[in-house]
């Protein structure tokens, strides 16, 4: 199950936001099918179709589009609000779906 907040379902079920980056490694495989989710309710079944990791100034613009941003400034300061100590140089893991199911 992938969590988040609730601000990004809208994003997500239009399919403005078709990824997430996550700080660290993380344990999820290409390939396999996930359910996104707010406050532990799946609102959508996804099938990972990348998972990439890498340093976080690394991501392309491709990738950061995809995770719903207009460029890397704009994503850096949407993370920082959730790792407030997060910067260029961490190891952080790219997750791009597709969705199945709304």
């Amino acid at each position: 199950m992938l969590h988040f907040l609730p601000r990004y379902v809208k994003d997500i079920l239009s399919g403005k936001k078709r990824a997430t980056v996550r700080l660290g490694r993380k344990g999820v495989k290409a390939g396999s099918v996930v359910y996104l989710s707010v406050g532990g309710r799946p609102f959508a079944r996804a099938r990972v179709v990348k998972v990439v990791t890498k340093k976080l100034k690394e991501l392309t613009p491709e990738e950061i589009k995809k995770e719903g941003h207009r460029n890397f400034s704009e994503l850096f300061r949407e993370l920082r609000k959730i790792y407030p100590v997060i910067s260029p140089e961490d190891e952080v893991t790219y997750i791009e779906w597709r969705i199945e199911e709304k």
